[in-house]
């Protein structure tokens, strides 16, 4: 049997039994819908490869989060238990200063606004180990501190308000949360000056100069830097600073420390309205501790150098008492 008579015979028995002509409809379309979804799947695999997949997965979980919340405690001694404040109540501002390799990798401002806000922080770092420093004050100038690529920090200038510090390490893990809860303790000391003589009539202004505390701050280290000199601006005797018996009073200066405990001096100068020097006053050996506030008390206007009490309140921490003596 030649070849075209084979195909006639096969054409007439698709051509009269209905079950091969189904069945050969089936295979056909079997065999279109095999090759349509292999068409489909290799244009897929073109438009997005394997590598773009997986990067997108790999930087959702490059980071972890920092989470901080921040309150003062009373007391500088970690052995101690002490009742703790919210922030909000002791501070006007907060500084988050966040190191890494000896660089700063964040360092940002908040304002205390009344809201539940202030005192937390949540920022997304990458995996590692960094230093968290956080300084909390009173300023209430518009700019923030300044922080140095070292860690310190120096108030507005020269001059330091009500201040709270914290600093240690926290290691932060890829894909998950390091919350950390923040006591921070008063980083400075206060000293207050009252007379307990009137103040002349001539006598209309002052300058104090305080000789062995620190013009900068080591947030690292929650220390001070150095040991300095700091000389006021020319400030007023008017009515905030004169007692109703008309002595000076609310004299006062929070000052940093390159010690946990500094013998300070301190000098005042009395000037008339047209800033003429009328007095000095030299008190030596003013003892100061931080987290303690002294208060010097004695005749600042008298020629005879009578003695100058000076003390340490126990409001903020343990009291000592020390005598010095006024020129």
């Amino acid at each position: 049997m030649n070849s075209k008579s084979f195909l006639f015979k096969v054409y007439d028995a698709f051509r009269i039994s209905p079950f091969l002509r189904l069945a050969a409809s089936l295979i056909m379309a079997l065999i279109c819908a095999l090759f349509i979804t292999y068409f489909f799947t290799s244009c897929e695999k073109a438009i997005l490869t394997e590598s773009d997949s997986d990067d997108t997965e790999v930087s959702a979980k490059e980071t972890g989060e920092l989470y901080v919340s921040c309150s003062f405690s009373q007391t500088q001694s970690e052995m101690t238990r002490a009742t703790t404040v919210p922030l909000s109540e002791c501070a006007n501002r907060v500084q988050y200063v966040i190191m890494k390799d000896g660089g700063i990798v964040y360092n940002s401002e908040q304002i205390n606004g009344g809201g539940n806000s202030f005192g937390t922080l949540s920022v997304n770092l990458e995996p590692g180990t960094y230093r968290l420093m956080i300084f909390a004050h009173n300023e209430k100038n518009g700019n923030p501190i300044s922080v140095g690529t070292d860690g310190s920090i120096q108030g507005y200038n020269s001059r330091t308000t009500d201040s709270f510090s914290y600093s240690d390490e926290v290691v932060i893990t890829k894909n998950k949360r390091k919350a950390v809860t923040c006591k921070l303790t008063r980083c400075v000391a206060l000293v207050n000056f009252t007379s307990t003589d009137v103040i002349p009539t001539e006598v209309t202004k002052f300058r104090v100069t305080l000789t062995g505390i620190s013009s900068k701050y080591d947030l690292r280290n929650q220390i001070g830097m150095d040991a300095t000199t700091y000389v006021t601006g020319m400030a007023e005797l008017n009515s905030d600073r004169r007692s109703s018996e008309g002595m000076m009073s609310n004299i006062h200066c929070y000052v940093f420390l390159p010690a946990l405990e500094k013998t300070i001096d301190a000098k005042f100068e009395f000037y008339n309205s047209a800033n003429e020097l009328l007095l000095t006053r030299n008190i030596e050996g003013v003892k100061m501790r931080i987290n303690s506030k002294t208060s010097v008390t004695g005749s600042f206007f008298q020629s005879d150098g009578a003695e100058a009490s000076v003390t340490v309140d126990s409001e903020w921490g343990d009291p000592i008492n020390v005598n010095a003596d006024a020129d």
